[in-house]
């Protein structure tokens, strides 16, 4: 009975034990570790640059064609059969440019723009040689004067990705240039064949030509700030042909005022190219993006809680 005893003494000793243990418990229950801290949303993907911008550029253009010059009337109606008209070394100089421009940057690779473009400083001239072998007969003409153009295009552009702020962009435009020739001289010489020689020339009215102009470009964009994009970049452009007006040949008599259409030959020419005027263009510009281009951040999840 003894050994009964202890036992049930010493079962309900541990007993009440485990009833005074169990607060204790609980409460480390309810001492679990704190959630983990939540970390920012990371940016929404944005367009580098987005929306209206507008566009300067300036540069130098490399005029070539318009290799192929005519004078109309034709000087050879009524001629003999032997003779011939042939017109030397036509050249065009390279021409400074400026344009200005309003564009839209529809997404991260594909943007559009128009732009208004002035092209001066170029100087045009050709030497045009007529002779009749049968009747020993030469007259040349040296024709110098001033080319410009005013060009309009409608211009397209894709990106082609950004690394380390450099985006390389190939390109296309079509439009219209005007093309002004002006200021234009003629000094010349006659030899009509008795023996005798005499020079000749006068000058030619300004004259313009409005045609369809084409150009594809690439070039590279360099991020300067956030809103600013510097442009270097190649255009091959197409400028269609050009004209002169009416021409005024010298009379060493003084009649019809000294220079008159009159005098040259009885009625006034022209000159004109009979190929198109083109130009490889390297350019340096900058573009404007319009408003605010900064990253939009997406809003903060549901707080949620795991124990």
């Amino acid at each position: 009975m003894a050994k009964l005893k202890a036992v049930i003494l010493a079962g309900g000793a541990a007993l009440a034990a485990s009833f005074l243990a169990m607060p204790n418990l609980a409460i480390a229950a309810d001492l679990l570790p704190p959630p983990p801290a939540l970390e920012p949303a990371p940016p929404l993907a944005a367009p580098e640059f987005g929306g209206w911008y507008l566009r300067g550029d300036t540069g130098l253009g490399m005029q070539t064609g318009a290799k192929s010059i005519a004078i109309s009337p034709n000087p050879l109606i009524g001629a003999p059969a032997d003779a011939f008209n042939t017109f030397y070394n036509p050249t065009t100089s390279a021409a400074g440019l400026f344009d200005v421009g309003v564009g839209y940057q529809i997404n991260n690779w594909l943007r559009m723009d128009v732009t208004a473009e002035y092209r001066g400083g170029s100087h045009f001239q050709v030497l045009e040689q007529v002779g009749v072998p049968s009747t020993s007969s030469q007259f040349a003409d040296f024709y110098r004067g001033s080319l410009s153009s005013m060009v309009g295009m409608v211009n397209g552009y894709v990106d082609v990705g950004t690394w380390y702020g450099i985006t390389p962009y190939v390109g296309g435009g079509v439009g219209v240039a005007r093309n002004t020739l002006s200021g234009v001289t003629d000094t010349g010489f006659a030899y009509p064949g008795n023996g005798g020689g005499f020079p000749t020339g006068g000058f030619l009215d300004d004259g313009s030509k409005t045609n369809f102009a084409w150009a594809v470009m690439a070039g590279l964009g360099f991020n300067v700030t956030q809103n600013l994009k510097l442009d270097l970049g190649y255009r091959y452009l197409n400028l269609g042909k050009f004209t002169s007006g009416i021409s005024h040949c010298f009379n060493g008599t003084g009649q019809n005022g000294g220079f008159a259409a009159a005098n040259c030959g009885g009625s006034g020419y022209t000159i004109a190219s009979t190929s198109n005027l083109t130009s490889n263009d390297f350019r340096l510009g900058l573009r404007w993006m319009l408003g605010d281009t900064a990253p939009a951040y997406a809003p903060p999840g549901p707080l949620v809680r795991r124990y």
